[in-house]
């Protein structure tokens, strides 16, 4: 049986996208997550790519998500780039 892990990589780009389309400036995510509006910025540009899993609920929580996998930087746990042939 694999440890639970004790951060989740998350995927910036999908954060951002998501919390545009609920409405939510990083401000008001970050003050529903309990973290600091700079923190909040960082994962979406990509300088922080990992979250604790109370981060990572929080957010899932903040912007009403029901699957985990939707922010996961790699959702089916396969970190390798396929390249077509």
């Amino acid at each position: 049986m694999p440890p639970t892990p004790t951060t989740v990589e998350v995927n910036g780009y999908a954060l951002r996208e998501l919390r545009i389309r609920s409405g939510l400036g990083v401000a008001e995510l970050a003050a529903q997550v309990g973290v600091q509006r700079p923190y909040i910025a960082k994962i979406e540009l990509g300088h922080s790519t990992r979250v604790s899993p109370k981060v990572y609920n929080a957010i899932l929580a903040a912007l009403t998500i029901q699957d985990r996998r939707v922010l996961m930087a790699h959702p089916h746990g396969c970190t390798a780039v396929a390249v077509a042939s």
